[in-house]
């Protein structure tokens, strides 16, 4: 069977940044990048439901850094062809033993 239909082509990700206690944090920073030269780097903040909403040009594996004060987190995040994908980054305050995220 053969569709007229154009394949979804997009390259989508929602990031949600919460504290450990499960509440979304509003007007938390963030950084989408590729450590390596000339890729695409993306900075952006959470909206009112500690949200952002990412499209990208191709599959890609993005690190994450966000932060909020002195709350820090980090994770990663991989585009697939044509999914919407939603990934949670979890803060913690910067002396938090248990956040390794920064140097």
């Amino acid at each position: 069977m053969l569709s007229c239909a154009k394949e979804n082509e997009t390259y989508k990700a929602t990031i949600t940044v919460m504290s450990v206690g499960g509440i979304p944090i509003p007007n938390a920073n963030l950084k989408l990048y590729v450590p390596v030269d000339r890729s695409y780097e993306f900075l952006s903040t959470t909206d009112e439901n500690g949200q952002k909403t990412f499209e990208v040009p191709a599959k890609a594996y993005y690190d994450i850094k966000t932060w909020r004060g002195t709350f820090r987190g980090c994770g990663f995040v991989e585009f697939v062809k044509g999914e919407h994908i939603y990934q949670t980054v979890y803060i913690r305050t910067y002396g938090d033993p248990l956040n390794s995220c920064f140097d």
